[in-house]
């Protein structure tokens, strides 16, 4: 892009005060200490929310056309798999479709960023647990998606008012992404 991704860098900023909470769970899992059942357990929390999340989006009005179709639930299903670690424990929680793509972009971003960790994560696992599967964290597409949603973040929010309603989802998917992981409390939009 010739200009910066203004848009990125609002959410950025704008949304700084969540990051630490919504990182925490994956920068939990670069000690020293991290066994394969804590490491489990945190995939077996990401599938929990992103397969409902994947699927909302695919029945959000506009955001297949705009972002493509979502699986990395698909890489943590198959981790849990070869971890013998079973996908209904946590539960999936159920996210209705976005009423607009607008909504479903803000989530993503939310959603997306913890993909900016997973390098380091998958480096202290694959250090300190040998054996565990690491398809999810070695994602080869993650640093492709996240350039192909700062384009479309910066095509769609043209209007002060589509970006502002961009950052309100953004906010609203990082109160869900807490609650979570970090209470594990049933999910609830904009809550």
């Amino acid at each position: 892009m010739d200009r910066p991704a203004y848009m990125l860098l609002r959410l950025d900023v704008e949304t700084h005060a969540h990051h630490r909470l919504a990182d925490r769970p994956w920068l939990n899992l670069m000690v020293t200490g991290v066994t394969r059942a804590i490491y489990a357990e945190q995939l077996a929390r990401a599938y929990a929310f992103e397969a409902p999340f994947e699927a909302a989006l695919a029945h959000t009005p506009h955001a297949v056309a705009l972002i493509g179709v979502r699986t990395r639930s698909r890489l943590l299903a198959q981790d849990l798999a070869r971890l013998d670690y079973p996908l209904a424990k946590h539960g999936p929680r159920l996210i209705s479709p976005f009423a607009t793509a607008p909504e479903a972009l803000g989530w993503l971003y939310a959603v997306e960023r913890s993909t900016r960790l997973l390098a380091r994560v998958r480096a202290n696992i694959t250090s300190r647990v040998p054996d565990a599967p690491v398809s999810y964290v070695t994602d080869p597409g993650a640093e492709q998606r996240w350039r192909e949603l700062e384009g479309v973040l910066e095509r769609v929010a043209r209007s002060p008012r589509v970006a502002d309603q961009i950052m309100h989802a953004a906010h609203d998917a990082f109160r869900c992404l807490h609650d979570w992981y970090l209470r594990e409390e049933p999910l609830r939009r904009g809550a």
